[in-house]
């Protein structure tokens, strides 16, 4: 599969990950379904249970308590990636998850 042409338009997971971005979801084998799939079958627990589930909330900033050590952390493990969470949350609070989906899909294209 051509991964350049790999374009990811499904959901965005509290985080704000973009997995069309993620190694294991542009891979030619055993590829990541996206957060749809991995996210909300639970695969991420932390992150994901404590937004969506415990909070109630759709994304990390709109916790009074965002950006918390436990996203931070989390977050910094994803830098050597090339997605900084803490910017993706800015964006998708400014322009809304669409507009933040269209814009990574064409990052660098």
């Amino acid at each position: 599969m051509d991964n350049a042409a790999l374009k990811y338009d499904g959901f965005v997971p509290p985080c704000g990950i973009f997995c069309g971005g993620c190694p294991v979801y542009i891979r030619d084998t055993k590829r990541c379904e996206g957060a749809e799939k991995g996210c909300k079958k639970r695969k991420c627990k932390g992150i994901y249970v404590c937004c969506i589930e415990k909070k109630e909330l759709e994304f990390c900033y709109q916790c009074k308590s965002y950006p918390c050590a436990r996203y931070r952390q989390f977050a910094d493990r994803w830098k050597k990636y090339g997605q900084d969470l803490l910017t993706n949350q800015d964006y998708i609070k400014q322009f809304g998850k669409e507009q933040f989906i269209e814009m990574m899909n064409n990052k660098g294209r």
